[in-house]
């Protein structure tokens, strides 16, 4: 009986293995599949969505070119966008990354198209020194642009590209002004160097259309590397 037993043991264990040999052969094969047919599936997705997306920039967006920002010279460097000019003997630097810049419709609708309100960063450098804003923009009951001011403070200038404020340098907060001191810093003093509604309803324009191409080539990117061999 006991040889028996030990040879139904040895059956089970026997059986458990081929069953599992099995099942382990069945995923495999599962997962070579989805292998084989993903990529193909894939790229006709891709290109779906790169000829809706082409399309919207010819309808929405008046074409691929990003419009200008008059007063500035404009550099990117992928979804970076540096604004240069200058104003008297000041040096003024806008900085600002379109990466998830776009605030889509919580309800899913397209009635309405998505636009780029990216964070943007004024230094105005005079001497050794730099005064520095970081700023929001908001969209204005009239379905306008403006900004407000998030933080600000005074630091040392630059003395090499993309040096960075020392932590030791003092920051306040925007929301936390003297309402005259609101008025003369953080609306007449930028409106002199050009930071009007204007300013911010040109950087919108351009952002949205900057974004929308950087969507587009990421797009095309990733293409490109699905169908590597």
């Amino acid at each position: 009986m006991r040889a028996v037993s030990s040879f139904r043991q040895i059956s089970r264990v026997l059986n458990r293995l081929v069953i599992s040999k099995q099942v382990a052969q069945t995923r495999n094969i599962s997962k070579t599949m989805k292998l084989l047919t993903v990529q193909p599936e894939l790229t006709a997705a891709l290109k779906t969505e790169i000829e809706a997306e082409m399309k919207v920039e010819s309808e929405s967006l008046r074409g691929s070119p990003p419009p200008t920002i008059p007063g500035f010279t404009i550099a990117t460097d992928d979804a970076e966008v540096k604004l240069t000019k200058m104003h008297g003997s000041e040096k003024i630097e806008v900085v600002f990354n379109v990466n998830h810049s776009v605030d889509m419709n919580d309800d899913g609708s397209d009635s309405v198209d998505p636009i780029a309100l990216p964070p943007f960063s004024i230094e105005i450098t005079k001497g050794d020194q730099r005064i520095c804003f970081h700023m929001e923009l908001v969209e204005t009951d009239d379905g306008t642009f403006d900004y407000s001011v998030e933080e600000y403070y005074v630091a040392p200038a630059a003395s090499k590209i993309g040096d960075d404020i020392p932590e030791s340098v003092y920051a306040s907060s925007g929301r936390y002004i003297d309402p005259k001191l609101h008025d003369l810093l953080f609306v007449r003093y930028l409106e002199e160097r050009g930071f009007t509604q204007q300013f911010c309803s040109d950087l919108v324009n351009f952002a949205t259309h900057y974004e929308h191409n950087k969507y587009i080539d990421l797009l095309r990117k990733i293409d490109d590397f699905v169908n590597k061999p």
